[in-house]
């Protein structure tokens, strides 16, 4: 049984509530134009018929305009989450198979050459050109022999524009201090320091995208940080070098 208090709680009206007039709803809509269009309840109630009169605005068309557009604007979200789901999932499975076949080498030469000539590396992540780069001392004189590239003293922090780690270039001409005569072929690129050891000097894996937008500043280089760690193991591990600082 509800009592009389009970029924005062109950009562749908609010006397001591602040009235409301027009101008409130209206300014309280204008700072939240999409209250109405949110509430399907509200906008079936307040919706006018299309056959109400000449002076009636149809909302209705308004309203599915409204959501048209926001059902293709999923769509395209929708488009653009699977392709670079595609793409990511390429690139793992590339970046995959260039770290078994460093591994599978039988010997420091063979990993050279597939890291450097253009049927290696390069051709299993689909780029131009691939090299290792390492700084010049008395150390490396057969380092030419076998396909890396000589930068001098203080060359990796030049080619790499400060200290960080990785750098993701879009739209450049590809230098032939990194990629020799497949320079011309090459319009984007990855750089990635190496670290081989604490008694090596310091290096460079350099990847030259055929694309001008292969690679760019705003790509994730996790996979790319995983691949030159990859190539620093190898390169330790066959050339007994004793692990980094």
């Amino acid at each position: 049984m509800i009592e009389p208090n009970d029924r005062a709680e109950l009562s749908p009206i609010d006397r001591s509530a602040p009235s409301l007039d027009a101008s409130d709803v209206r300014a309280f809509l204008m700072a939240h134009p999409d209250f109405v269009i949110n509430d399907a309840d509200l906008l079936n109630q307040i919706m006018p018929a299309r056959d109400e009169g000449r002076n009636v605005v149809d909302m209705q068309q308004f309203v599915i305009a409204r959501l048209q557009g926001k059902v293709r604007m999923l769509r395209d979200i929708q488009s653009d989450l699977i392709e670079a789901s595609s793409l990511n999932s390429l690139a793992r499975e590339q970046v995959h198979a260039a770290a078994l076949s460093m591994l599978d080498a039988p010997n420091f030469d063979a990993l050279m050459e597939y890291i450097t000539l253009p049927d290696g590396l390069a051709r299993t992540l689909g780029l131009a050109s691939a090299s290792i780069c390492i700084e010049v001392t008395g150390e490396v004189s057969r380092a030419e022999t076998i396909g890396m590239r000589l930068l001098e003293n203080g060359g990796v922090d030049r080619m790499m524009g400060g200290s960080d780690p990785w750098r993701l270039t879009a739209n450049v001409q590809g230098s032939p201090s990194l990629y020799g005569e497949r320079a011309s072929h090459v319009f984007s690129e990855a750089l990635v320091r190496l670290d081989f050891s604490r008694v090596t000097p310091p290096g460079l894996l350099a990847l030259g995208g055929i694309d001008p937008e292969q690679f760019h500043p705003e790509q994730a280089a996790d996979l790319l940080e995983f691949l030159a760690r990859i190539v620093e193991r190898c390169v330790r591990l066959w050339l007994d070098l004793p692990p980094r600082a």
